[in-house]
């Protein structure tokens, strides 16, 4: 059975975010089949929900995450600090030093 694309997302992080507009906070930017917009934020507070009862039979959701082009591992978020606004600071890490704060910075500002 052939399947047509109706919805796509992406983690865009605002890489504006704070009061200083110097911090990187994650996002979904996305958009649906008939979205006259265009791309937008999508989801409550950084999560999104699909319900199994707005789609039909065999509809799939697949997950791609970027790969270090370095060293090739999908990184993990190692931050463990408290941000002082009741959250914890992101740090994306993988096998080697890729700076993953530069790559957001230069692929989304």
């Amino acid at each position: 059975m052939d399947l047509h694309r109706t919805m796509h997302a992406q983690q865009a992080p605002d890489v504006y975010a704070g009061k200083s507009c110097e911090g990187i906070a994650p996002r979904w930017i996305g958009s649906a089949e008939g979205d006259k917009d265009g791309p937008g934020e999508v989801g409550t507070d950084g999560v999104i929900s699909l319900s199994a009862r707005t789609f039909p039979p065999g509809t799939i959701v697949e997950v791609r995450e970027p790969m270090c082009p370095q060293c090739g591992e999908v990184p993990h978020d190692a931050g463990d600090l408290p941000d002082g606004h009741g959250g914890w600071f992101t740090h994306w890490k993988c096998g080697c030093d890729f700076d993953w704060r530069k790559f957001a910075l230069d692929t989304y500002l």
